[in-house]
């Protein structure tokens, strides 16, 4: 029995909510040979079935004596909707997925044409109801839509109401011992086709992936689902596409208050035992065909990355709310609807692809001394077969800006990933584009971020020392989520024969990522609360500090990448503008400095004075903990570098400056106050007031001059320290 898939939405289903007996009513008799317990001891029960044409049947079951059953589940006669044999399953006391005291309820659809072992499918809306039969309005009913089949033959809720509430004899449900239930059903008349598109059959042994193919779906009675689509959807069967099943989704949508047909492609994980974490890239396009000679079929491509499920942060649904107009789709005279049938169809090519991942082997450009237990460092490797035919797509169906993302791989507790673009990002095409992904599957707030050393490569497959790699350093955020090159190799190079990056149709990409293990607190502080390192003058002034540690714990991972390079804190917040910590090495000398955020969106006329001490705390002896102090203007003198000890002295295991293999590293903000160029005093002198604005004149000028006289004031503040 499965659990229920519950909805929030409720509709009518294409069906009415009365039961109306005028039409054609049949007492059902029992049918088939299951085996199973008498689903009651005494007493009768009715099904008595509404037929609304072929595919559409209202069920109610009268069940008499219900308070005195004592048998675990209750089982209707069987009764056939579009071909196929319906029974309605009931759990009294619920069954063993129900929470205590629940009653569930379920629909099982059946195929009499099959064996149990023949494969079979069908499609059905419906809606079940717990009749109140003092006061309609107030019966119990649920809404669902299910795919079933062989595997997958029962669904409805476990849930769906309190026994106690049904077993009240004021409640209305049991009436003279005995509860109804109903059941709507819809079934949809449906046939498909499935090609294999430029694929050799093999003569002998398994079937291999399907890579490219062609999926037909017609629906021939549409109109019976017209209301059910406003908030449900249909579903095709699935059909096959690399590692993934995918099927087609269909349904009606309101966009800016117009309405919409929608269309969606959704994977569909229908073995769970077979392969872990099945995943695929598609590049698709689906359909909705023209029925009427000489017509245009609509067409729309895209293309994604499609998941067995949603664990991996994949997509499991690929498509548009607004696909075409409503209107455009049900009008006679356009021909996309035709006597009640629809045709709906999907293409597809899917990337072959195979990729793996080393954790901790090597080096990340020839760096040691990287603990192998920390998981922080990793190579993925990932190859793309028939790399010029999805060029050759991509080119035909002039599908521009595309990228293939390859699967995702761990390092340093974050997802990680490579994304390709086969054909650049600028036009006309000459390179090709490569970038690293990296996210935080554990933080959905916008403030993580991640320092990462990645070196990316395209692999030369005949002479590895040849292959093209570029690396860099960057702080991966929600807003700065992958880092690259769009210039990485060009398209001339990657496709000539003779150079060796394109063999038997592969291309291989490489990417060795390295990720910073770190800690930082920013820790602020009031306005009173004044270290015994600033002077007295500045005792009791209001000013802007606080203190921000930053916990490197591996540092010696990134050693060799400090000679060349740097690495960085997050920012921070002090006073008004963004700061963030700077460690180098030069000549074996740890630099460090402080910086502020000059990136695209700050405010550029924003200027800070900040005057600030750094430290590199010894973590063994504290006294021992080296500071030094500098200032920075956020806007005209950006950073100050700060030279502190030996990099070799540092390393000392007996010094404490480095333990476990952790630095820690300390900025206190002394003070923080906005900055005014002379530049500035001179625009205010020299502002609009006319002469004849004495008043304002004046007091502009003692403006100016109080902002001179704090300037003044904190220049020799600072310098009597020094």
């Amino acid at each position: 029995m499965k659990q229920a898939e519950e909805l929030a939405a409720s509709s009518s289903g294409g069906l009415d909510n009365s039961l109306t007996l005028n039409n054609r009513i049949e007492k059902v008799v029992a049918r088939g040979g299951e085996t199973a317990e008498e689903p009651r001891e005494g007493g009768q029960e009715n099904v008595f079935v509404e037929r609304r044409g072929d595919y559409c049947a209202v069920c109610r079951w009268n069940m008499a004596q219900f308070s005195r059953v004592k048998a675990r589940a209750l089982w209707s006669r069987y009764f056939e909707v579009g071909g196929y044999d319906c029974r309605l399953l009931v759990y009294p006391r619920g069954d063993s997925q129900a929470l205590p005291g629940y009653l569930s309820i379920y629909l099982q659809v059946m195929d009499p044409r099959g064996s149990a072992s023949s494969k079979w499918d069908c499609f059905a809306s419906y809606r079940l109801i717990v009749v109140n039969q003092r006061d309609e309005a107030k019966s119990i009913q649920r809404d669902s839509w299910h795919r079933f089949s062989t595997k997958k033959k029962s669904h409805g809720w476990c849930d769906f109401t309190p026994s106690s509430t049904v077993l009240d004899p004021k409640a209305g449900f049991l009436v003279n011992d005995t509860v109804v239930v109903l059941a709507e059903i819809l079934v949809l008349h449906e046939s498909v086709s499935f090609s294999r598109e430029n694929e050799l059959q093999p003569i002998a042994g398994p079937m291999p992936e399907v890579l490219s193919g062609k999926f037909l779906w017609k629906v021939h009675n549409l109109s019976l689902f017209k209301e059910m689509i406003k908030t449900q959807k249909i579903m095709s069967p699935v059909f096959p596409a690399g590692e993934c099943n995918l099927r087609l989704s269909v349904y009606q949508s309101s966009v800016n208050g117009i309405d919409y047909l929608s269309m969606c492609l959704e994977s569909k994980d229908t073995d769970k035992s077979v392969v872990t974490e099945r995943s695929c890239w598609c590049l698709f396009r689906m359909s909705v065909l023209n029925q009427r000679a000489g017509m245009n079929h609509m067409h729309r491509d895209s293309y994604g990355r499609f998941a067995g499920d949603n664990k991996s942060g994949d997509n499991t649904s690929l498509g548009w709310n607004d696909y075409m107009l409503m209107t455009d789709f049900v009008s006679p005279e356009v021909g996309y609807l035709v006597d009640d049938t629809a045709v709906f169809s999907a293409s597809f090519h899917v990337i072959k692809e195979s990729s793996g991942f080393t954790r901790n082997l090597g080096t990340v450009g020839g760096r040691s001394n990287v603990r192998k237990s920390d998981g922080h460092q990793g190579k993925f490797t990932w190859r793309i077969e028939n790399f010029t035919r999805l060029k050759d797509i991509l080119k035909k169906r002039k599908i521009t800006g595309l990228c293939v993302k390859s699967r995702r791989f761990q390092v340093g507790n974050r997802d990680c990933r490579l994304i390709v673009y086969p054909r650049g990002q600028s036009q006309p095409p000459c390179h090709l584009s490569m970038f690293l992904e990296v996210t935080d599957p554990r933080n959905n707030s916008a403030d993580w971020s991640c320092f990462v050393s990645h070196r990316l490569s395209v692999v030369n497959q005949r002479s590895e020392e040849k292959s093209v790699t570029k690396e860099s350093q960057n702080r991966y955020s929600k807003v700065a989520k992958d880092w690259g090159w769009r210039e990485f190799i060009t398209l001339t190079s990657l496709f000539d024969q003779d150079s060796g990056y394109l063999v038997q149709d592969t291309v291989v990409f490489s990417a060795e990522v390295l990720i910073l293990k770190e800690t930082s607190i920013m820790q602020e502080c009031t306005d009173h609360e004044v270290d015994s390192s600033v002077s007295k003058s500045e005792a009791g002034k209001t000013v802007n500090r606080g203190t921000f540690t930053w916990k490197v714990e591996n540092f010696l991972a990134f050693k060799e990448i400090m000679e060349t390079r740097k690495i960085f804190s997050k920012f921070f917040q002090a006073g008004g503008c963004e700061l963030r910590i700077g460690v180098y090495e030069s000549f074996d000398t740890l630099c460090i400095y402080l910086e502020s955020d000059q990136s695209v969106g700050t405010d550029p006329d924003k200027n800070f004075w900040v005057r600030y001490r750094m430290a590199v705390v010894n973590q063994k002896h504290s006294e021992k903990t080296v500071w030094k102090e500098s200032s920075i203007c956020t806007k005209t003198w950006n950073n100050s570098v700060l030279q502190f000890m030996k990099v070799s002295d540092m390393l000392d295991p007996d010094a404490g400056f480095l333990t476990r293999d952790t630095v820690v590293f300390v900025c206190e903000i002394l003070d923080c106050c906005p900055w005014f160029e002379f530049s500035d005093l001179e625009v205010i002198f020299l502002s609009k007031y006319a002469p004849k604005n004495n008043i304002s004149f004046y007091i502009d000028c003692l403006y100016v001059f109080d902002l001179l006289c704090l300037t003044c004031n904190k220049l020799l503040s600072y310098r009597s320290m020094n």
